[in-house]
């Protein structure tokens, strides 16, 4: 007797989860870098 393999699907590589954080962090420490040099006395 097979049994169909509902719960044999493996999950999808975690590579895809963890680039969306990455640029999240670029979007939010570029323009920080690029005030804080920009407002920086000369």
């Amino acid at each position: 007797m097979s049994y169909p393999k509902y719960h044999a699907q493996p999950r999808p590589r975690p590579a895809t989860n963890r680039t969306p954080p990455v640029v999240y962090v670029l979007l939010i420490t570029l323009p920080a870098v690029v005030a804080i040099v920009a407002l920086r006395p000369r």
